[in-house]
């Protein structure tokens, strides 16, 4: 009796057997997913680890190009703000030019007119 008892904790212990004796089968597939762990989990597990170091720096320099982008695009709008105030006060003193040109040209234009008035 002691040789079936064990003869059954062998089979149980290899998978073939239940404790109650009956025949089990194990899927072959658990039995190769096993294998596969067993032979490559460890290289599995680095390729992960140095993936999820990668997926970090990535993530860091993302969020670092982000900021430096965003201060790029500050100093753009600040200068387009320069340009703009820079722009509306050529177009003032332009109108104030043409217009004291044209009060010029009018008074050069009357003081012609007054020198052939006296003629």
């Amino acid at each position: 009796m002691k040789m079936k008892g064990a003869e059954q904790a062998g089979k149980a212990a290899d998978g073939v057997a239940s404790t109650n004796g009956s025949e089990a089968t194990i899927h072959p597939e658990a039995t190769i997913d096993q294998v596969r762990n067993l032979l490559f989990g460890g290289a599995q597990r680095s390729l992960e680890s140095n993936l999820a170091g990668l997926r970090d720096e990535m993530q860091a320099t993302i969020k670092q190009l982000q900021a430096d982008f965003a201060k790029e695009i500050a100093a753009l709008q600040a200068h387009i703000q320069e340009l703009e105030q820079e722009t509306e006060q050529k177009r003032l003193a332009s109108h104030r030019d043409i217009g004291a040109a044209i009060s010029d040209l009018g008074a050069t234009i009357s003081g012609l007119g007054l020198g052939r008035a006296g003629r």
